[in-house]
């Protein structure tokens, strides 16, 4: 067994995430029988016996993946089943800084107390809840509260819910802040202030040498304070492939280590000692960006790193993977759960066993000498990298993200490099500001840091402009291709053991005539009339499709959510955009769609001054009309017919008719058509619904939807925020409803 931390780690991950995904019982069930199948391995005594250890290796392993992970899941589930639900006062610490990435403020809370007691099954545990404007409260705050608990959505394995659970967050919930309630500082140990005070001087530093955005990206890419990143930044690097960069992961814990290794070797101290100070200040780093999953990760991988060099063992690459993936499961039963985690693991994996033979082809192949190859082999290098972490986080992207970037590599090639110097620019000038003697060493290096900052920028954004630079992924046929095509792989390897070469050229011939195929089929109702209804969980969102033209009705969702949708029913000009209700949040995320997509005609309901962010956007549009009480637009030959009347829009296409009502719908004084809908889609029941007599209710937040809702009038409703969109195509008279395309 030449890598046997390398064999305990993958098989423990990959097992965790099968028990993970199976749940309780049929979890423990698998670990018994991977426990017998290892006995069994055991009792042959054959020439085959190496082969057999390295099996039964492997076997309890999984046992123990399996068996363990499920004891240390009782207690988390267990205070989720008996909480969920409930309405209690709760005291605890704040954690974390507060996260507005969905536009309301967000506050993980270890629980103290619950409801007075320190005995209940929720004391120890994380909560993560939303409160309103009048709440505030930052990092180590003591807060009580009366809090609403409910549990996060649990469709599918990559789900809210074991997203939450594996950052250690049993449920979620809401404050009452009409109640009493209190946020008072409290006083951090040591090794939890240190690091604070010093990330909290950091982004000071940033924001003040720094212009705007270079400082937020700054921010991000140093200490991940991903907070102040603008959205268009965010997008671009996203859309070029490049988003990584901005979260604190293992390309920055390596420049890091290798900045403090080089410092450290300047000064006249034995290696031990300059590889157990580099090892502090890895744990340092770690600190200031307060322990997030994807630092802890690579952090352990390069504490390992370091002491094994202390201690003059060269780490192999693969038992060091192996190994930090052991180390992480073991401290988080849910860990295989986190998608960072597995991107990580496929990112890394792919970098140690591609990387090196694709270098080693290129050196063959290049007969140039001198600066000539040196500079080719860094780029081929950078474009090695880029593709061998590409290829494999390939798989978890389209099960999981509705986009792929093609531009990925080229983007890479340009910022990777860059962004490893604007990293020692940064700290260097920060870290030399205090001392007057180089007040000058620290202007030029913040003028490097602001230069390469601005360079990256500008690169995501050329990079994201250019002709499918991403393209949609999201549609169910990717699943199915991405399966067979495993399965072929899986095929390859097994022929492999026979005749000792795995057929690579016919897999990857195979798995192109499959994804061909798929595609022919898709495309064949590709270009029919659809409404696909955005599963945000905020408010209604849906887009109307129709031979690459769209219209949009509500912006409840995310913007991103909203031109997901476009770009996966291959929208190439958006018509029509319909503004339910003038909210905040809603206006926020039409100005951002309509700055993308420049919609010919906006409607916008009357009576309200609007919101400057929408105001703004509306100056990318063709045209504009504010409905006081009624509008209507017709569409595609009229074949649509689209009529907005008090906050709620009605459409009706090929026999079907469809409701959608925004927050401040009135259906007091509807036409009569409005009433007359087959299906209803809001995110809270309208005012006077009663009137309504829909075959087909479609509630868009959730939870908070459900309160007010009759199922004994209405029937069973179809509720959205589980990650899969509803969409809704009518036939001949009939409709068809489906998850997703």
């Amino acid at each position: 067994m030449k890598r046997p931390l390398a064999l305990v780690g993958f098989t423990y991950l990959l097992t965790q995430a099968v028990s993970v995904f199976l749940g309780g019982t049929a979890g423990f069930l698998l670990g018994a029988a991977c426990l017998l199948l290892g006995l069994l391995l055991l009792l042959p005594r054959c020439s085959a016996a190496g082969k057999s250890r390295v099996l039964a290796a492997a076997a309890f392993t999984a046992a123990a993946a399996c068996l363990l992970g499920g004891l240390a899941r009782l207690p988390l589930t267990q205070a989720a089943q008996q909480n969920v639900g409930k309405t209690v006062t709760l005291t605890g610490v704040v954690t974390e800084e507060p996260d507005f990435s969905t536009g309301k403020a967000q506050y993980t809370l270890r629980v103290e107390t619950c409801g007075g007691k320190t005995d209940s099954t929720l004391c120890g545990k994380k909560i993560r809840f939303t409160a309103g404007e009048d709440f505030s409260a930052e990092q180590f705050d003591r807060v009580t509260g009366t809090v609403r608990l409910f549990a996060p959505t649990a469709a599918g394995f990559f789900s809210k819910k074991n997203r939450l659970l594996a950052e250690g967050v049993v449920l979620e919930g809401y404050l009452y802040d009409f109640r009493p309630f209190t946020a008072e500082a409290a006083q951090p140990s040591l090794w939890q202030e240190v690091p604070y005070r010093i990330r909290q001087s950091l982004l000071e530093q940033f924001s003040l040498h720094l212009p705007s955005p270079e400082d937020s990206l700054v921010s991000g890419v140093l200490v991940g304070e991903r907070q102040a990143i603008p959205d268009a930044v965010n997008q671009a690097f996203r859309s070029a492939g490049i988003s990584h960069l901005l979260s604190v992961s293992g390309l920055h814990m390596a420049t890091v280590a290798q900045m403090l290794l080089l410092l450290l070797a300047l000064l006249p101290l034995p290696r031990r000692v300059r590889h157990l100070l580099a090892c502090g200040g890895v744990l340092l780093f770690m600190g200031i960006t307060c322990f997030v999953p994807s630092v802890l990760r690579s952090g352990i991988m390069y504490l390992v790193l370091l002491c094994g060099n202390c201690f003059y063992r060269k780490a192999d690459g693969l038992n060091l993977l192996g190994l930090s993936m052991l180390l992480l499961c073991l401290a988080n039963p849910y860990a295989a759960a986190d998608l960072s985690l597995q991107l990580s693991f496929a990112a890394t994996l792919g970098l140690l066993l591609c990387t090196g033979p694709l270098e080693r082809w290129f050196r063959q192949r290049v007969g140039v000498r001198g600066v000539r190859r040196r500079l080719l082999h860094l780029l081929f290098g950078t474009a090695a990298t880029s593709l061998s972490a590409t290829l494999f986080t390939l798989p978890v992207s389209l099960l999981v993200f509705d986009e792929l970037s093609l531009v990925s590599p080229l983007a890479n090639l340009l910022v990777l490099t860059p962004s490893g110097w604007m990293i020692y620019a940064g700290f260097g000038a920060a870290f030399t500001g205090p001392f007057p003697v180089l007040h000058n060493v620290s202007t030029l290096l913040w003028q490097v840091t602001a230069a390469l900052a601005r360079w990256l920028i500008d690169s995501a954004a050329w990079c994201a402009s250019l002709p499918f630079a991403s393209v949609p992924t999201g549609y169910r046929f990717v699943q199915l291709w991405l399966a067979c095509t495993l399965l072929l792989l899986g095929v390859g390897c097994l022929l492999c053991r026979r005749h000792r070469r795995l057929p690579l050229r016919l897999t990857a011939a195979l798995s192109a005539v499959l994804f061909l195929l798929n595609l022919l089929v898709y495309e064949t109702g590709a270009n029919a009339l659809k409404i696909t209804v955005a599963a945000s969980g905020e408010g209604v969102s849906a887009v109307v499709s129709y031979a690459g033209r769209g219209v949009v009705i509500g912006f409840g969702a995310d913007s991103w959510q909203t031109e997901r949708i476009l770009r996966r029913c291959g929208v190439a000009k958006l018509d029509t955009a319909v503004v339910l209700s003038l909210s905040n949040r809603e206006c926020q995320q039409a100005a951002a769609v309509l700055t993308d997509w420049h919609a010919d005609h906006v409607i916008l309901p009357g009576g309200t001054v609007l919101d400057g962010a929408l105001e703004q956007a509306l100056s990318h549009v063709g045209s504009c009309t504010v409905a006081g009480t009624q509008a209507q637009v017709s569409l595609w030959q009229r074949s649509v017919l689209l009529t907005f009347a008090n906050g709620a829009a009605h459409l009706q296409a090929e026999g079907l008719s469809v409701l959608f009502c925004g927050e401040d719908a009135d259906l007091a004084d509807a036409p009569a058509g409005l009433l007359n809908a087959q299906v209803l889609v809001c995110g809270d029941l309208p005012k006077r619904e009663e009137m309504l007599q829909t075959a087909l209710t479609v509630l868009c937040r959730y939870p908070n939807s459900l309160k007010s809702y009759a199922e004994s009038r209405r029937g069973l409703p179809s509720v959205l925020g589980g990650g899969q969109d509803l969409v809704l195509q009518p036939q001949s008279g009939a409709v068809r409803i489906r998850r997703n395309d």
